[in-house]
């Protein structure tokens, strides 16, 4: 669990979406540094005003795991996370009994019986019993602490946020963890046999937490049961407006000529054959954030290597690319018209660079 800043004011992302002000929860993620495609911004308020979890899939990189975490900083909300792994059990996620303190439980309640009377024995150790299924011996996973703050949130005067749930890379979770979920995810409630309580969580879909889910759907096709209980998103590749607003966003101090670079660089990458595993935004963002970092604002054959640590990942990439470096800085120093228009937009000192933008311009 990441706990929220208690010196920082709480949104509540769901009142916002619920009362038509999305495009205020949008600027609070923007100011985050995360700029979202509105498309799947869209999809993510319906997702606050339905109820349901919302699952995004998309390749790596595309910023999946980022939306939650963004949402939680700009909210100020408590933010409980399970990533998704081989061998993940449902006690983890869910809940589990602390055994030895329930041992040592029964052993004090034994002890304190044997010197009762008879016929007070029995009943005593019945009670005993049925105290240590209380809930000071109830260990909670991220996903029942979520559900289980979430009730706590509701029953706050004024009512607090709820919490953000990330079930993160759930095409790793497998079907037996897809099931533990489906009752928390459709009711609201977790079921705990034998505990006093009889269960856990906030049946008002209002309260509940907002839960967003994300899949890069390579190990293991979600069941359907599990699908229908979300509103779905695909995180599709950004256009390069949208990758350079969002680089923009990320690197604030980045010169026009630094973003030029670095996504010129990754577009050009981007259309080479043979390139089986191609840059996504998290390594724009981190090309164009070593560009600012070493005042980078033009390449050659040497340093230009030296930025492959950034987005090539494997030796046969490398030998590809290497083969390519003429190619590269051609494109890195070439005109382009979208990324150029852009960046002119933006720095008007840019139209002097290219006599191309002129005419578009005053057109």
């Amino acid at each position: 669990m990441i706990p929220d800043d208690p010196a920082r004011p709480q949104v509540d992302p769901r009142l916002l979406a619920g009362e038509g002000r999305e495009r205020e929860l949008y600027e609070l993620l923007c100011a985050t540094g995360y700029v979202p495609e509105e498309q799947v911004f869209g999809d993510f308020c319906e997702s606050l005003k339905s109820g349901r979890a919302w699952l995004i899939s998309g390749t790596r990189g595309s910023g999946k795991t980022a939306f939650p975490e963004a949402l939680a900083s700009a909210c100020n909300l408590t933010m409980c996370a399970v990533a998704g792994r081989q061998g993940l059990k449902q006690e983890e996620i869910l809940y589990d009994w602390d055994r030895e303190e329930q041992e040592v439980w029964m052993r004090e309640n034994l002890a304190i019986a044997k010197g009762l009377p008879v016929d007070e024995q029995s009943e005593f150790l019945e009670k005993a019993r049925k105290m240590k299924w209380q809930r000071q011996f109830l260990i909670l996973g991220e996903v029942g602490l979520a559900y289980d703050l979430a009730a706590k949130a509701a029953h706050t005067t004024p009512t607090d946020p709820p919490p953000v749930l990330l079930l993160d890379e759930s095409d790793k979770f497998g079907s037996n963890i897809e099931d533990s979920l489906l009752m928390p995810l459709e009711r609201g409630l977790i079921y705990i046999p034998r505990y006093e309580g009889g269960c856990i969580g906030v049946a008002d879909w209002e309260s509940r937490p907002i839960v967003i889910t994300t899949s890069n759907d390579l190990r293991h096709k979600l069941g359907g049961p599990f699908i229908s209980r979300h509103i779905y998103s695909r995180f599709a590749n950004p256009t390069l407006e949208k990758e350079l607003e969002i680089l923009s966003a990320r690197n604030p101090k980045a010169l026009s000529a630094q973003l030029a670079l670095a996504i010129k660089l990754l577009d050009a990458v981007r259309g080479i054959a043979g390139m089986e595993d191609h840059p996504s935004i998290r390594e724009s963002i981190d090309v164009a954030a070593a560009f600012v970092r070493n005042a980078v604002e033009s390449l050659d054959h040497n340093s230009l290597s030296r930025f492959f640590c950034y987005f090539v990942k494997t030796g046969e990439a490398r030998e590809l690319l290497s083969l390519q470096l003429d190619y590269l800085l051609a494109m890195t120093s070439a005109f382009h018209p979208v990324i150029d228009a852009w960046l002119a937009d933006r720095d008007k000192e840019w139209v002097n660079r290219w006599p191309q933008l002129v005419g578009q311009i005053s057109g």
